[in-house]
């Protein structure tokens, strides 16, 4: 299990509510018709059903390309692999101590794919069915964002297709919270308020996830021939058995 790509993706999502705010809210609010609610549990359900299995399949696709490269048993290429997760735990964990604001110069990378799945996604907003519901969410899992492009290089290397799978659900169901409070929203429900406990819980998980990162950058130098005993102690954190 593929453990601290996992929990830092599950952090980036649930820790990453301003994001998600400046990103989705507007999005939402053009998902649902006025005035129908006949469906709306089942809509919702389907519609972030839908937007979670996005992510996962985009998971488990990068988990594909990354256990083949890793699999490969190329020294160069699985050390290259390992720096490059390792530096993505690291600016993980930077943007959960601060604001984040790298993750928006990522968006641009997947404004290609956008444009050919958008027209397609045009058909079914707003979504009056669940069906509707469930192909809207699975278009929203691909909008260019950039807390996604954060979290799927962790999918990259995290050792094959499920491991890649297992971190982007994860990612999904941290996204949940946030993306449910914008839906109640949108919806014209008032009352709801953030928790204060995201305030201290930020810098928390993002020193968690930068040790992550620093066991991540021993991992990869003990791959790489290093032998010194503080070297093998702070990959073992966490990628002792990769």
């Amino acid at each position: 299990m593929p453990f601290a790509e996992l929990t830092a993706a599950f952090l980036l999502a649930l820790l990453g509510g301003l994001h998600c705010a400046g990103m989705c809210g507007g999005f939402i609010g053009m998902l649902y018709v006025p005035g129908r609610r006949r469906t709306a549990i089942e809509t919702t359900v389907a519609l972030h059903a839908g937007r979670v299995f996005g992510y996962t399949l985009a998971g488990a696709l990068a988990g594909l390309l990354g256990g083949a490269l890793y699999a490969a048993g190329v020294r160069p290429i699985q050390v290259a692999l390992l720096l490059f997760g390792s530096v993505m735990l690291l600016l993980v964990g930077a943007s959960l101590l601060g604001r984040g604001r790298w993750l928006r110069w990522l968006e641009p990378a997947g404004v290609w794919l956008w444009k050919r799945i958008g027209p397609l996604a045009q058909r079914v907003f707003p979504p009056r069915t669940p069906a509707q519901a469930l192909l809207a969410g699975f278009a929203w899992g691909w909008i260019p964002c950039g807390m996604v492009y954060a979290a799927l290089p962790l999918a990259l290397v995290a050792g094959g297709v499920w491991q890649g799978a297992v971190v982007m659900l994860a990612f999904g169901l941290g996204t949940l919270p946030n993306v449910l409070l914008l839906d109640v929203a949108a919806r014209g429900m008032h009352g709801f308020a953030r928790s204060r406990w995201i305030g201290w819980l930020r810098p928390l998980g993002g020193a968690v996830v930068i040790v992550f990162g620093l066991s991540g950058l021993a991992h990869a130098a003990r791959i790489g021939g290093a032998q010194h005993p503080a070297i093998v102690q702070l990959a073992s954190i966490c990628h002792g058995a990769r």
